[in-house]
């Protein structure tokens, strides 16, 4: 904002200054005021610098150190009088220092005069000099002369005098320089031209004063050198100032303006001297004088007319210049018309009428009447192409140069119509040598055919394409070429064009390749019948048969598995629709089995995924060989397939399938050159004889079933009934409960104590699980814990189990006292004991509970140490060696051999509340006391569960077994209880009377 307005501001300084200088008392007439004028340019010039940063700082340096030899005459002047009390003498040093100035100026001027120069070849010097001679003489005769022919003054005093005209006359010839010199001219410019302007009219007027004795101090002089310091200062303030040494393109042409500047100017010399004449009465010279007068104006005048008439031949030759330009851009001859017609125009005058028209349509008779000497016709007849006529009326025809330069035009035009038309006929030649190339080198097959459905033109592609030579195909009909029964829909749409315009359409066909095959292709049927140059209907056929058997390969891949290449769930379930909406029209029965295979993540953990999609394809091709032909297997994903069973007579036929399924699935298999067995589950689910069923419903219904069959033990199936859904629907609820029920506090631990069965005492407690819902009630563990094993929650619950228990249990142990210590059992599940963080998880729960890691027993199944042999020994080993003790649950009744006891760091046998059940064989029980005796030979602790009558306890001691719990002792009770129940054991409790049995599991 200051740098675009300064200016402005300076000005209005300036002019307040000038003011109070002028009216307002004390500051009317003030020296002070005047100082303040004189200094303020050399501030405006330094500031302007500073802010607009011009590509050239000499000339406005030079300007400051003029002006500041402009102020020292100025304090010298005014000085002096004051200081010494006597008139300032003349000549004196401000004298000197105010002439100084007029060099100053007069070098910064010349140095932007040199700049703009390098950028305008319009220099204006020969007028400068005119001007400045011209206004030279006045100053010579009203002020020079008369200062030389003063007797009184002295030589320095004469050459001083008139070294102020001198100076002005010398900075005159520079600013006229400046001015005509062709450059750009921005408000700084007129500021600075103005300052001049009063500058001089200023020092004449004073000069006139002086001269004849009439100065007085008048301050209106005051106020015009004010005015030029403040002018130049607002100058240098302006952001144009940049643009002052900046030049732009020249123009010669000699304005109407500056030649009466110019003839005014060399008048004034003649002039004065015809004044003197008149003055001293010498008529003979006057009438000579005069005549030199009269006679420099004719031959101005004349020299006028004849730049004039060169300007506008100089005019015309540019126009047809541009009209020529015009011409090589234009194109088509409609182009090429127009310019011809507005060139014409420009080149003839604005008063004259002109016009083109086609030579057929202009007779002799138009011709006869356009013979006037104002109007003129050219002919514009080219060598190939039409001929027009190039009509010119009016005053300006008369004139011989404009007959010349229209009849050049003429000319031009008509070359002009001889390259357009030379021009289209080279890019139509171009353009057919391009398409037959592009036709003989396309790989799509161009073909014409007649109205009959004959092709009448081949391109050569055919021959690469369908081995055919194109002579072969000519002559024949399309439909020799096509498919059987394919030729319909083209022969129609060939009819329909015999009748009307068929816009352009695509189909696709079949075509014959010579050696027999077939290859398909998409053709563009366009009827050109009505077409000249084709005069029949072109057939554009690109051969899509890779694209085809691609889509066919894509669509393949949607729809079947990449594993087994059966169907996948989004084609079955459309098989399935189907097959719904074809039983519901026939009354034919329909059926789905859904197929889980059981336990197969021990595959893929323990062989690896590549033997997993092994076993995969075989189980597959097993599947595809157990069912009919008729019938459809999928897989799901994962582990899951499903097979559709259309046309059977009821539940026996689709049970029939499901044991062959289980037969062929059963059998061992090969993976990974290690031999597999393999069980699975199946769901049944038959459609409902209403026709109501749903393929969704029916899948979903027959994946309810499998669930089912996999709940009551695997390896077998079920048939859907309708309360199954509800209990999937409850199975699902209960697994998203479950994922709320760790974060919201619901699960909690019960405990069960463990019995020395010798004396009675409490040798430890077991922690059991228990899920407090907040709608169910207290869930037990046998419904959520497969639930957590099948969504992975069983990770985080059971390091939650470890870190409660371990805290909770060591404040119960710390209440009980005897020969060994009482010890917490906690249950370890297998993907707790496959998961990597186990280890770590049971140090953590023990370091922050601060229990002694002997007094931690860890229960583990059967099935934890046969799902993968080597991970179990080495985390049980890893876990071993942090002090603790391992406990194997429910012995007896897996498939694991004594090798296991012996390859597996084992401390305790956890005998199965199997073998102690009510109206058990004397075969479990010799195996109870087998156990017994196994883990004394081993030295191995035996804890027997689910002692729930005193002869079960007396039994068991009578083998010498050493622990044992069940509900004859106590039922699982939370913490709270535990404690007070622990309590009175230890002062010494009495189980004689035995506490009564319950459903509830431990």
């Amino acid at each position: 904002m200051i740098r675009r307005w300064a200016w402005a501001g300076f000005l209005a300084v300036g002019a307040v200054l000038a003011f109070l200088y002028m009216t307002v008392p004390p500051f009317k007439g003030s020296p002070y005021v005047m100082f303040t004028l004189g200094f303020s340019p050399i501030v405006g010039i330094l500031a302007g610098i500073k802010l607009h940063r011009p590509e050239s700082k000499a000339p406005w340096l030079w300007f400051a150190v003029g002006f500041l030899l402009f102020w020292l005459g100025d304090l010298y002047t005014y000085s002096y009088p004051k200081i010494t009390g006597n008139e300032t003498p003349f000549p004196s040093m401000g004298d000197a220092s105010y002439v100084a100035v007029y060099p100053a100026l007069m070098v910064g001027l010349l140095l932007l005069v040199r700049r703009r120069a390098e950028r305008s070849k319009d220099s204006g010097r020969t007028d400068a000099m005119i001007l400045t001679i011209g206004l030279a003489v006045p100053q010579w005769i009203v002020l020079m002369a008369p200062n030389l022919h003063v007797d009184e003054l002295s030589t320095l005093a004469k050459l001083v005098s008139i070294a102020y005209p001198f100076g002005d006359v010398l900075l005159l010839a520079a600013a006229l320089r400046l001015t005509l010199d062709g450059g750009k001219r921005g408000m700084a410019f007129h500021f600075v031209a103005s300052a001049i302007v009063l500058l001089l009219l200023t020092d004449f007027v004073y000069g006139i004063k002086l001269l004849h004795g009439t100065y007085d101090g008048q301050l209106w002089l005051d106020l015009g050198w004010g005015a030029f310091y403040v002018l130049w200062g607002a100058a240098a303030l302006h952001p144009s100032m940049r643009i002052m040494d900046h030049g732009r393109p020249a123009r010669s042409v000699l304005t109407r303006t500056r030649l009466a500047l110019l003839t005014a100017a060399a008048a004034i010399a003649p002039a004065v001297e015809l004044l003197h004449d008149f003055d001293r009465r010498d008529w003979d010279m006057a009438v000579v004088t005069g005549a030199a007068i009269v006679l420099f104006g004719l031959v101005v005048v004349r020299m006028a007319g004849l730049m004039r008439h060169q300007e506008r031949s100089m005019e015309r030759e540019r126009a047809l210049a541009r009209a020529g330009a015009a011409l090589v851009a234009a194109g088509t001859r409609a182009e090429l018309e127009t310019v011809a017609l507005t060139a014409a125009q420009e080149l003839a005058g604005e008063e004259a009428h002109v016009e083109l028209r086609d030579a057929e349509r202009f007779t002799s008779v138009d011709r006869l009447a356009l013979t006037k000497h104002d109007s003129m016709v050219i002919d514009l007849v080219p060598r190939e192409g039409a001929a027009s006529v190039l009509i010119a009326s009016g005053a300006t025809i008369v004139e011989r140069p404009v007959r010349e330069i229209l009849n050049a035009w003429g000319t031009q035009v008509v070359l002009a119509f001889e390259r357009a038309e030379l021009t289209e006929e080279l890019v139509r030649r171009q353009s057919e040598a391009r398409f037959a190339s592009l036709v003989q080198h396309s790989s799509d097959l161009i073909t014409v055919l007649a109205p009959d459905a004959t092709i009448a033109y081949q391109s050569p592609a055919i021959e690469r394409v369908l081995g055919w030579e194109p002579d072969e195909v000519v002559g024949r009909r399309i439909d020799d070429l096509m498919e059987q029964g394919e030729g319909s829909r083209l022969l129609r749409l060939i009819a329909d064009g015999a009748h009307a315009p068929v816009a352009s359409q695509t189909l696709e066909t079949t075509l014959a390749h010579k050696d027999g095959t077939t290859r398909q292709f998409e053709v563009l049927f366009t009827n050109l019948t009505h077409d000249p140059a084709v005069g029949g209907i072109v057939l554009n056929s690109r051969d899509v048969s890779e694209r085809k058997a691609f889509e066919r390969q894509l669509a393949h891949q949607a729809f079947h598995d990449p594993v087994t290449g059966l169907p996948n769930r989004a084609l079955f379930v459309e098989r399935v629709r189907h097959a719904i909406a074809r039983s519901r029209r026939e009354h034919r029965g329909l059926g789905i089995i859904f197929i889980d295979l059981d336990d197969f993540k021990i595959i893929n953990d323990s062989l690896g995924h590549a033997a997993g999609d092994e076993v995969l394809t075989q189980v597959a091709q097993r599947l595809a060989l157990s069912i009919r032909a008729s019938d459809t297997a999928a897989r799901f994903g994962g582990d899951e397939f499903a097979v559709l069973l259309e046309d059977i007579e009821g539940v026996q036929e689709a049970a029939d399938a499901a044991e062959r399924i289980m037969e062929s699935i059963g059998a061992p298999l090969t993976a990974a050159h290690k031999e597999v067995g393999l069980r699975c589950s199946l769901g049944i689910a038959i459609a409902p004889e209403d026709g109501t069923a749903d393929a969704d419903e029916l899948i979903r219904d027959a994946d309810a079933a499998m669930y089912i069959a996999k709940r009551d033990g695997k390896g077998g199936y079920r048939l859907f009934e309708p309360e199954m859904h509800e209990g999937v629907l409850q199975r699902l609820e209960l697994r998203t409960d479950l994922q709320r029920a760790l974060a919201q506090g619901q699960l909690e631990l019960f405990y069960q104590p463990v019995i020395r069965l010798g004396d009675g005492t409490v040798s430890g407690v077991e922690a059991l699980l228990r899920w407090n819902h907040p709608e169910r009630g207290m869930v037990g563990p046998d419904q959520f814990i497969p639930l957590a094993e099948e969504s992975g929650l069983i990770v985080p619950i059971g390091r939650w189990v470890l870190r409660q228990g371990c805290r909770e249990g060591r404040a119960l142990l710390d209440g009980l006292t005897g020969d060994k210590p009482a010890t917490l059992a906690i249950n370890l599940s297998l993907k707790q004991l496959q998961h990597s963080d186990v280890v770590a998880d049971v140090r953590d729960a023990l370091e922050e509970s601060g229990l002694a890691p002997e007094r931690l027993t860890l229960e583990i199944t059967e099935s934890v140490l046969m799902a993968d042999t080597d991970l179990a020994a080495q985390r049980l080993s890893d876990l071993k060696a942090l002090g603790i003790k391992l406990a194997l649950d429910d012995f007896g009744t897996g498939y694991s051999s004594l090798s296991y006891l012996s390859k597996f760091p084992v401390d305790v046998l956890k005998m199965d509340r199997s073998f102690l059940r009510e109206g058990a064989s004397q075969q479990t029980t010799d195996l109870a006391n087998a156990v017994v005796a196994l883990g004394s030979t081993l030295s191995l602790e035996v804890v027997a569960e689910g002692i729930e009558m005193p002869e079960q306890w007396k039994t068991l001691r009578d083998l010498g077994c050493d622990l044992g719990q069940g509900f004859y002792f106590a039922r699982p009770m939370d913490a709270a209880s535990a404690r007070s129940f622990l309590a009175q054991g230890v002062d010494g409790a009495d189980y004689s009377a035995g506490v009564p049995a319950g459903d509830d599991a431990p």
